[in-house]
């Protein structure tokens, strides 16, 4: 705990968006059914649809690790045709008003910012679904920069992250995510990692296990809490 508690309060704290912020696990798993059935029907052939729990596994990685799990061994080469179809779809589901992030998300942000504390977005997207993300749920204007794998300068999560610090000018920094490559990019750089508890993966040496309640966060951070009331108010 020596390494978060040197770094609280941050003055950057950099967010993971799926599974972290956003409750993609709300629509995803229909969506990438819909999406397969479609692509199959399309190019002749037949692949298992899969359960809740098998599209939720993804939830997170990047690229062919989004998409080739889903396809039969001889066609998983063809992940982005895969994605090409099912990506509008992506985008129409989170730009259709629906709010999809996690409750106490929208108003934790604003806090953040309101204390001083700079936020940052760091995503194993690509553009057109961090612009969904950006404004059809808002992100944009509730944080200071968004990251993604299409972002200048960007190979990987941990180039998005090293970004996000030069932008803020930042010497205390935290990274919030809930899968193993949050964790990985986050240790690369020698940065303390709150990981969002979830079911899909473990990560033991996590400096703060965050349950998911914005104050939780707050406070693990050093920072004042939201209270009751203004959640209320900012949801």
């Amino acid at each position: 705990m020596a390494l978060l508690r040197s770094h609280i309060p941050p003055d950057l704290v950099v967010f993971d968006v799926d599974g972290t912020l956003h409750d993609t696990f709300r629509w995803w798993s229909p969506v990438i059914r819909a999406g397969l059935q479609r692509f199959c029907a399309q190019n002749g052939i037949a692949a298992p649809m899969p359960s809740d729990a098998e599209a939720e596994a993804v939830v997170g990685m990047k690229d062919a690790g989004v998409w080739a799990p889903f396809l039969p061994e001889p066609h998983k080469h063809r992940w982005q045709d895969l994605r090409a179809v099912v990506l509008p779809m992506e985008v129409e589901e989170v730009s259709r008003g629906v709010d999809y992030l996690f409750a106490g998300v929208r108003p934790m942000l604003t806090h953040l910012r309101a204390l001083g504390v700079k936020v940052a977005l760091a995503s194993n997207c690509r553009r057109v679904y961090m612009g969904a993300m950006q404004h059809g749920q808002g992100l944009a204007a509730l944080t200071d920069w968004q990251f993604c794998l299409d972002s200048p300068g960007v190979q990987t999560k941990t180039d998005m992250l090293r970004l996000a610090q030069e932008a803020a000018g930042a010497r205390k920094v935290v990274m919030v995510g809930d899968r193993e490559p949050d964790h990985e990019a986050a240790r690369a750089l020698g940065w303390p990692f709150v990981w969002r508890h979830n079911a899909r993966c473990a990560i033991a040496d996590s400096e703060f296990v965050w349950n998911g309640d914005p104050d939780h966060l707050l406070t693990g951070l050093g920072l004042r809490p939201l209270g009751r009331l203004s959640r209320a108010d900012g949801e």
